[in-house]
């Protein structure tokens, strides 16, 4: 399984997946670099304006945000490590329903996570929750 595979660059993805599924936003910051950059893309807009942070601290006020809504997160199917990345793909749950799949792709340099880009799609509803 490539899960035991645990790190990429020295990041503890073990801890990262709990970071995101628990929505710990101090944790989640503590894997970032000072000059880390994120950016997000609508999957039905692909050529359409991403929404792009740079730093620690827009990145925080951003993950702090995300902490704070009202819905679950869980990463699905395996994490794929390559030279210096990982990727997956996270579920988020909202309690109408509402599900979006995000799927990471980070860069990984020195431990920490130099480049994220999530590209963001609306899900079918969990026939298993109706």
């Amino acid at each position: 399984m490539i899960e035991k595979q645990s790190t990429a660059g020295k990041l503890d993805f073990g801890a990262l997946r709990n970071a995101i599924e628990d929505k710990d936003p101090d944790l989640l910051l503590s894997f970032y670099a000072e000059d880390a950059e994120l950016r997000i893309v609508n999957a039905a807009l692909p050529d359409g304006v991403a929404f792009e942070l740079r730093g620690r601290e827009q990145i925080e006020r951003y993950l702090r945000a995300v902490c704070d809504q009202q819905m679950s997160c869980l990463l699905e199917g395996e994490a794929v490590f390559g030279e210096g990345s990982i990727g997956f793909v996270e579920m988020c749950t909202y309690p109408d329903g509402t599900r979006v799949a995000v799927r990471t792709t980070l860069e990984i340099a020195d431990g920490l996570i130099r480049r994220q880009t999530d590209v963001a799609r609306s899900a079918p509803h969990d026939e298993r929750s109706e």
